[in-house]
């Protein structure tokens, strides 16, 4: 084949790529400029393609959090050249083993685990922990509570992303005690949404603080780029649909917004949101949730397993964020440091995760939906 036909082939194909995607007026008007300077914005196309768009292709099509870029890259098989040879269908065989499948070892018998993962065991790790709870003072939820750490949060985050008169969402708003004082104390224009009506949204709504029941991943009645700001707090780790939410979010954010997201992951020791009841790390993963629901009946609790979560770790949240288009602007995690002797009694079950990612509760996030193209 003339390579000189198969580069001018592959030229027109990334053009037509190119004239396809966002980028199109960019490249329209760098068809008029001389070679050199064709090939400098080819450069400067590629460099800013890349911030843009994130991990994305330059012709827009979404990638599948589990598939990165090498997937599409690479064949689907392998082979070595040159080709083996073939080994025929001469097959020996083997002597004839009574019981061949057989356990006689294994290296996972070590005898450091319980017997039985059961609710005598919750019990027992239950009063094991009972002078040294994991969480020796959990949060409260009497009013006087939530609006001291609703003021709290809201300080902490407007020094961050400013919140003073913008157009505000609080995405799980609870209570709303957020939602209010972003409208009466930042003077901002404060929307809250929530799956679940609260008792006082009615109490606290007026023209400038507003409730919505929905779930925006299935019916947002929200415009597109309406909001300047989003926030969050410990509520992405309970959706049903994490993306869909996150895709809307991005959409009715306005170019160049912010949000302000904080999530509990589900691999650290608290995210079983039984800290109350269970004094223990990790009891979400090392006991079935028919395991948990027995024990809490057994205390005249409701028969249920632990909080539910969508179980993503940060890699796939983070996966998520750049498939969608935001910018990722600042990450920190809070962490507890590993019980190193309580990892090694149950080793055979938290050995299947990575230690860092047992060791992160939280994460909290500043994304930013980028600001529209010149030139677009």
């Amino acid at each position: 084949m003339n390579p000189s036909a198969t580069a001018h082939g592959a030229a027109r194909a990334v053009w037509r790529r190119v004239a396809a995607s966002p980028a199109a007026p960019l490249a329209w008007r760098a068809r008029r400029l001389g070679r050199s300077g064709r090939r400098s914005f080819g450069g400067w196309l590629a460099r800013a393609g890349s911030v843009i768009a994130g991990q994305g292709r330059i012709d827009g099509t979404e990638r599948s959090a589990t598939d990165p870029a090498s997937a599409r890259r690479l064949p689907p098989s392998y082979g070595v050249t040159p080709r083996p040879a073939p080994v025929g269908d001469d097959w020996p065989e083997p002597p004839e083993i009574a019981d061949a499948g057989r356990i006689v070892r294994s290296l996972y018998e070590t005898g450091a685990q319980p017997a039985a993962m059961d609710v005598a065991l919750i019990e027992a790790l239950n009063e094991e922990y009972r002078s040294k709870p994991l969480v020796p003072a959990p949060p409260t939820y009497d009013q006087t509570s939530r609006e001291t750490r609703a003021r709290r949060r809201l300080v902490g985050i407007h020094r961050q992303i400013d919140l003073a008169g913008k157009r505000v969402l609080e995405l799980g708003c609870n209570a709303g005690f957020e939602v209010w004082y972003l409208s009466h104390h930042f003077d901002a224009d404060a929307w809250g949404v929530d799956v679940v009506e609260r008792a006082a949204w009615a109490t606290l709504a007026d023209e400038r603080t507003h409730y919505v029941c929905t779930d925006i991943g299935v019916d947002s009645p929200f415009d597109a780029d309406s909001f300047d700001r989003v926030i969050s707090f410990t509520v992405l780790e309970h959706v049903v649909h994490p993306y869909a939410v996150l895709r809307d979010l991005f959409r009715i954010m306005r170019p160049g917004g912010l949000a302000w997201m904080s999530a509990n992951l589900y691999r650290g020791p608290l995210a079983s949101h039984l800290y109350r009841e269970l004094l223990f790390p990790f009891p979400h993963l090392l006991f079935d949730d028919e395991v948990i629901a027995a024990w809490r009946q057994a205390h005249g609790k409701p028969a249920e397993g632990a909080a539910w979560v969508n179980r993503l770790t940060w890699e796939q949240y983070e996966a998520y964020f750049r498939r969608i288009g935001f910018r990722i602007r600042a990450l920190r995690f809070r962490e507890t440091p590993l019980d190193e002797a309580f990892y090694a009694r149950f080793e055979g079950i938290l050995g299947r995760y990575p230690k860092a990612d047992l060791t992160k509760d939280f994460f909290d996030v500043v994304l930013e939906k980028p600001a529209t193209v010149s030139g677009r």
